[in-house]
């Protein structure tokens, strides 16, 4: 049925690009009121959260959107067990799924998929998603795409693929699946192994379809630039972090016809927004999300997430909305995104070698009992991680695991040259200057 279901949604979203933009908004507000009942009603948080702040029930159907509290990352863990109707689903067991189940494709008790992330935070969040909900966000994906069609491709992916990244979730969800059909072949590159290492084989499959983060497949471009790669994607999808303008425009001198294409994605909601070439700039999927754009944040809410509603949440990205009011879609148009960009860490490997480690493997670090990290690199060499520790997991094994799981990284990076400590903190605070977390510092 799932593949049916996909159908289904597919068809539905595509009715939505032509509508008025009236209609869209109208669609908006009744999703989200729809959503604020069902939270009400069903969610243990939601329900205490708004009688807390003095809102009824019979509230709901006509409070501003504004009028209502927001929520952050860390009011979702301390109260991670009341955000679900399923009780079943407790942060333990979600830690321990996670642990003992790296594979993307598993499923919490066969029905859930688990992504985890702690952004630019640092704070480790956990976002479910039901495979209806997961239905939804495979069809509404296909608005990437240009010239959508069933014909057969071969796919290729560039990045975090150890654990339950958003990524590498859905590239490999239509496996075991009917829509594995389409999958001519695939081919997954791990963006913490040295890229040099598939370049030949990424040469011999040659690719219709070349998706990951924008770093590493600038990466790629270089290569190809250099005539060392020689592969000719039809399609170019970047996402996961920023796709800068001078990286977009070098990928577009590198692969000339191909299409470049910018996904915009959170834990939160694995369907934004996107920005194609034929579009002229980025649009927020407002059938799917409702964002309230401001000057310092922007506030979500996921229209489509009924296991773990997520209503009014702030996220740290900055968008800027566009002034051209005449765009392809009924949806609202976006100039730029910003407030997502992390540092990059470069150390000299084995082969004395610069190579660098990825901000998101390092924000995708997951460890159970550990609450916060911070990765502070002091040279070319050595680099410590501070961490913060649930006080209810025994410290030495925490340790321990967090240095295998760092060990790992840096042997398949060829970094095992590399120094390391890890280093147990009460806190990590934000910068004294700019009041932001910082996850990686440099």
């Amino acid at each position: 049925m799932s593949f049916l279901t996909t159908v289904h949604y597919y068809y539905s979203l595509r009715k939505n690009l032509n509508y008025s933009r009236k209609k869209i908004l109208a669609l908006r507000e009744k999703k989200f009121r729809k959503l604020l009942k069902y939270a009400y009603k069903k969610i243990p948080f939601y329900k205490d959260f708004y009688t807390s702040n003095g809102i009824k029930e019979s509230m709901l159907e006509e409070i501003p959107i504004y009028e209502l509290p927001t929520i952050n990352k860390n009011l979702i863990v301390a109260n991670f067990d009341k955000f679900f109707k399923d009780n079943q689903i407790t942060k333990n067991k979600v830690e321990d799924f996670l642990k003992n189940n790296p594979n993307p494709t598993s499923l919490l008790f066969n029905k859930y998929h688990v992504i985890h992330s702690s952004g630019s935070t640092g704070t480790v969040g956990y976002y479910l998603y039901s495979e209806k909900e997961w239905d939804f966000i495979k069809a509404i994906s296909t608005r990437m795409f240009s010239n959508f069609t069933l014909k057969r491709k071969k796919y290729a992916f560039i990045g975090a693929v150890d654990g339950h990244y958003a990524a590498i979730s859905l590239f490999l969800s239509p496996l075991n699946q009917p829509e594995e059909f389409f999958y001519k072949g695939y081919m997954v590159m791990d963006i913490n192994k040295p890229i040099k290492s598939y370049l030949k084989d990424l040469n011999d499959f040659q690719p219709d379809n070349l998706t990951g983060y924008p770093f590493g497949i600038r990466s790629l471009a270089q290569f190809q630039n250099e005539g060392i790669l020689n592969i000719h994607p039809e399609v170019i999808v970047c996402g996961g972090e920023p796709l800068l303008k001078n990286v977009k425009q070098f990928l577009k001198d590198v692969w000339k016809d191909t299409e470049i294409v910018d996904s915009y994605a959170t834990s939160e909601s694995l369907a934004m927004g996107v920005s194609r070439e034929d579009l002229k700039g980025m649009y927020i999927y407002d059938d799917a999300v409702y964002l309230e754009i401001q000057e310092d944040k922007t506030i979500l809410t996921n229209l489509y997430n009924y296991t773990q509603p997520i209503v009014r949440y702030e996220l740290t990205d900055i968008l800027k909305k566009s002034k051209d009011n005449e765009g392809k879609w009924p949806f609202t148009k976006i100039e730029q995104i910003t407030g997502r960009n992390e540092l990059i860490p470069f150390f000299i490997n084995e082969n004395g070698e610069k190579d660098f480690i990825h901000p998101i493997v390092i924000a995708e670090f997951f460890v159970k009992g550990v609450a916060k990290f911070q990765f502070v690199q002091k040279d070319q060499s050595s680099f410590v991680f501070k961490i913060v520790v649930s006080q209810k997991e025994p410290l030495d094994e925490i340790v321990e695991e967090v240095r295998n799981k760092l060990n790992d990284i840096l042997e398949k990076k060829k970094m095992q040259n590399v120094n390391f400590d890890v280093k147990i903190v009460e806190d990590i605070k934000p910068d004294e200057k700019t009041g932001k977390y910082k996850l990686i510092v440099i």
